[in-house]
């Protein structure tokens, strides 16, 4: 049962304080008001809450109130015709905690705006209260009035909206008439989000993701206190194994199948959604779920572009003056090859334009190899009708990532992922067999360059309105002692998301909600120093032809539960009490130390002890060579 304290006034006659009484006396609302405090003596709030046997208070100094509340435990505070303006260091000591109930619409964006049902514009009344804010709308000849109940922010009259109500005006109306109406559904607007909030199973929340990074992500959003039960689209039979929370999967569906996926989260009353997936950021899904007002920590489709269009993106970092390979457009493949032709016994990177699952980059060394790479382009469809021929720069390559707000970003890790399917750097490109954080070749040089990078991409994102909200991967390579970017991803990278999340130690529904609500510069990030390595286990012949191992049996989950080893879910089902295969990467093995020596040998004696039918695991023996080189 949560505790709630109700700060009032003695403006208005106490609605919203009885309407959340009598919802907790009905039992909708699984809470206890443990205090009513005024601001002043004369509130009739104090009235309503004798009667109801509720303790009350009178506090005039705002020090006295945040030491009460502190003592008192409290879970929500809730404003409800409370005068005194609220200090940020009471927002800093409660974040997401105070609710607010305002009579106008506040966007989900300090840019955004709100929709009214019959798709005008709705006012968000910044700055106005109570009969000023009603004779706005009818000033304004709004067809609609509102109310949005929030979590207090450091921005005036703004932050997370947890609720709305409409209410149509007639042409007769006056303030009185008006706000009488909109009264009644303020009071039941109230209810229904405190309902929501104090429900035992907490928040639900989305991940769009199918493989390890969804996984860690339901891991991580798991550990918070806030969330009670993860949604994963299309999710693993796997992604259990980490959390005692309930989490539903839906096998069956695309991260790209956008209208199914707004239809669970209306369903489902969804209060998150993490994209963590490129292709939903290029279908768009987050600017439709912004659309329809659910909450959703990812980038935009335009300003994702800057991944799943590598044409576009290169172009805006000649723009913007980041460093980045030389390159070369093509439309067709003729002009390609003759290109290749009149470039013979250079090295280059042939690369499609589109997402390609982490496979559209092709590495050549000769004339034959980059004419076949050319023609190759083709097997992506769409993606490779445009395609780059990019210098091969020599150097050490690393990512690193940051979380953005559209304005500020904050750099939280650096990992090196081991792209080549075999031992040595050698064999196809994959999607990722397996990385180390905090490669030993990121110095303080280097990171000096990265966040001059970012600075310059979020910067030059908003220059091109396209601000960019989410995580921002920079997959960077070393030459010499200078950084240049080989290609920015718009989500978390795989599996380089499986050694950098872990090391946040902040509640990542709090993390979520400062880039939502444009706070990152607020949010205390906690960063452990520890190492990690991960490990990805595949399918034999993976990435070239793995289709004779799907459906084997995997053999060694049980024995991987009982030691200290993280597992996180890619390519697997359970099928008939049984995990089988069902995809390239199978899963991955995390472990975490001081070094990365002994955090290499925990993840290898951990892949010990699993394999797939028939002999069919396939794994690099090697992730992290280059730093036990530098030891």
């Amino acid at each position: 049962m949560k505790k709630l304290v109700v700060l009032i006034s003695n403006k208005g006659s106490g609605t919203n304080l009885q309407a959340i009484i009598d919802g907790i006396s009905f039992g909708k609302i699984n809470a206890k008001i443990i205090s009513v405090i005024s601001d002043t003596d004369n509130a009739y709030g104090l009235i309503r809450a004798k009667k109801a046997n509720i303790s009350f208070k009178t506090i005039k100094k705002r020090d006295n109130l945040i030491k009460l509340l502190q003592n008192l435990g409290v879970d929500y505070i809730c404003l409800a015709g409370w005068k005194q303006i609220i200090p940020d260091k009471m927002i800093r000591t409660f974040p997401n905690k105070i609710l607010n109930i305002h009579p106008g619409l506040i966007p989900d964006s300090l840019d955004g705006v709100v929709k009214n049902p019959d798709g005008t514009d709705g006012l968000w009344n910044r700055g106005k209260f109570t009969q000023k804010a009603i004779q706005n709308f009818l000033d304004s000849k709004a067809t609609y009035a509102g109310s949005s109940v929030n979590f207090l922010s450091h921005e005036f009259d703004f932050g997370q909206v947890l609720g709305r109500c409409f209410e149509r005006i007639k042409k007769v109306d006056t303030v009185e008439s008006l706000y009488v109406r909109l009264k009644k559904k303020e009071n039941k607007l109230y209810d229904d989000v405190l309902v929501r909030l104090c429900q035992e199973n907490g928040k639900t929340i989305m991940v769009i993701d199918g493989g390890g990074r969804g996984a860690v992500l339901v891991d991580k959003y798991g550990q918070s206190k806030y969330v009670g039960r993860i949604l994963v689209v299309p999710g693993n039979d796997l992604m259990q194994i980490n959390t005692n929370k309930k989490v539903m999967i839906y096998p069956n569906l695309k991260t790209t199948s956008t209208k199914e996926i707004l239809e669970i989260c209306k369903r489902e009353k969804v209060d998150l959604v993490d994209v963590a997936q490129d292709n939903a950021v290029e279908a768009g899904l987050v600017n439709k779920l912004t659309k329809i007002g659910i909450p959703s920590v990812g980038s935009t489709k335009d300003a994702g572009q800057i991944e799943w269009d590598k044409a576009w993106a290169r172009k805006f970092m000649k723009k913007y003056q980041i460093p980045s390979p030389v390159f070369y457009k093509f439309d067709n493949e003729k002009d390609g090859i003759n290109f290749a032709k009149k470039n013979p016994g250079k090295r280059w990177f042939i690369k499609a334009s589109g997402l390609a699952e982490g496979k559209g980059a092709i590495a050549v060394t000769s004339l034959n190899e980059a004419i076949s790479a050319i023609k190759e382009m083709k097997r992506f469809g769409k993606s490779g009708r445009t395609y780059l021929i990019e210098e091969w720069l020599e150097g050490e390559e690393f990512s690193a990532f940051a979380l953005c707000d559209g304005k500020n970003f904050k750099v939280v890790g650096y990992a090196q992922d081991h792209k080549r399917a075999n031992d040595g750097d050698r064999g196809p490109n994959t999607g990722g067999m397996g990385c180390v954080s905090n490669p030993l070749v990121v110095n303080q040089n280097i990171k000096k360059q990265v966040k001059e990078i970012f600075r310059k991409t979020i910067n030059g994102l908003k220059k091109e309105k396209r601000p960019y909200k989410g995580v921002l991967y920079l997959g960077g390579t070393v030459v010499g002692s200078e950084v240049y970017v080989i290609e920015f991803n718009a989500r978390w990278g795989d599996p380089e998301a499986e050694v950098i999340i872990p090391s946040i130690q902040n509640d990542f529904y709090e993390v979520g909600m400062a880039i939502l609500n444009g706070k990152i510069n607020d949010l205390r990030l906690k960063i452990d120093e520890k190492v990690r390595v991960v490990v990805a286990a595949t399918s034999r012949g993976y990435p070239v032809d793995y289709s004779g191992t799907k459906g084997k049996k995997i053999f060694g989950i049980e024995k991987l539960k009982k030691i200290e080893i993280k597992i996180f879910g890619a390519g697997i089902k359970e099928n008939n009490g049984n995990y089988v295969v069902n995809g390239g990467r199978v899963l991955y093995l995390m472990a975490e130390g001081k070094g990365v020596l002994e955090t290499q040998k925990k993840v290898y004696n951990a892949m010990s002890l699993i394999n797939i039918e028939g002999n069919n695991l396939h794994y690099r023996k090697d992730i992290g060579w280059r730093d036990i080189q530098r030891l």
